[in-house]
């Protein structure tokens, strides 16, 4: 085991404790009739700064957003989500809605001040990528509210067990490449041993944090969901980092990068994961 991957072993366990230690005392705030605080606050500051760091690559990839309005709209659709739900307001969806609607059209009221007309439709691409990407992120504050931060838990740790299992069997086993132009490291045999992995640890802990409401078969196919969603994600925020002609996304988490490089799986797999268990839950 090399050095980096050691360090990069002790703060990824660092920094699950952290997160498993915030949920858990989110899950005992409910026992006692309390409200989730630290997942939505966590949430909140981690699409925050990954949000940063994509306009800084949209930037470097030739797609300048002002970056002020963006990281404020981002931060109110949050947060404005985060309040609705922990405040039970009636009617939160549409509110949701409206927000995002507003916030839309004075984000696009700004870009229209730009006099560079060339890039305009490149400009308003980005602009709509970066608020998808807050949005999908969003669904992680819906997912402490409506199902507990047990499952939030559990669809997190499934997505990144996933990513570690590719890291492992890919180093170990790595022979035939994926999409070698996008991302030369990854390996078919690498994927394999992440969706094993994802499989393994989607099971146990969906099981485990939602007891009998899951049979193996449907937690088994949200593990599998987790893997193929996460590895996109994976495999999107590299196309990012390779346009803007960077290896990291930024340098927040000593050993990982920056934050975008730690949500890269779970920006579409926890969504998509969330999505799947209400299908299955209905």
């Amino acid at each position: 085991m090399n050095s980096r991957f050691a360090k990069r072993l002790l703060f990824g366990t660092l920094l699950v404790v952290l997160i498993g230690g915030g949920l858990l005392l989110d899950a005992a705030r409910g026992e006692t009739g309390g409200r989730p605080l630290f997942a939505p606050l966590l949430a909140t500051a981690f699409t925050l700064a990954s949000v940063r760091e994509l306009l800084t690559l949209l930037a470097l990839g030739g797609c300048p957003l002002p970056r002020a309005p963006f990281l404020g709209a981002a931060a109110l659709l949050l947060l404005g989500r985060a309040h609705l739900a922990f405040h039970q307001v009636a009617r939160a969806e549409a509110w949701n809605s409206a927000l995002f609607a507003g916030v839309t059209v004075a984000l696009a009221a700004v870009l229209l001040r730009d006099r560079d007309v060339a890039s305009g439709a490149r400009r308003a691409g980005a602009a709509a990528l970066v608020l998808l990407f807050t949005q999908l992120c969003a669904t992680w504050i819906d997912i402490v509210f409506v199902l507990g931060s047990g499952p939030l838990f559990a669809l997190v740790l499934g997505a990144k067990a996933g990513d570690i299992g590719a890291y492992l069997a890919g180093k170990s086993l790595g022979r035939r490449k994926l999409i070698p132009h996008i991302s030369p490291g990854k390996t078919i045999e690498g994927a394999a041993g992440g969706l094993a992995a994802a499989l393994l640890v989607s099971a146990w802990l969906l099981g485990h944090f939602a007891p009998g409401r899951f049979a193996l078969g449907e937690r088994l196919a949200v593990g599998a969901l987790l893997f193929v969603a996460g590895h996109v994600g994976d495999l999107f925020e590299s196309l990012w980092k390779r346009s803007a002609g960077v290896k990291d996304s930024g340098r927040l988490l000593p050993e990982f990068g920056g934050a975008l490089d730690l949500v890269d799986s779970l920006f579409l797999s926890v969504p998509a994961g969330y999505a799947l268990l209400l299908l299955l839950d209905g």
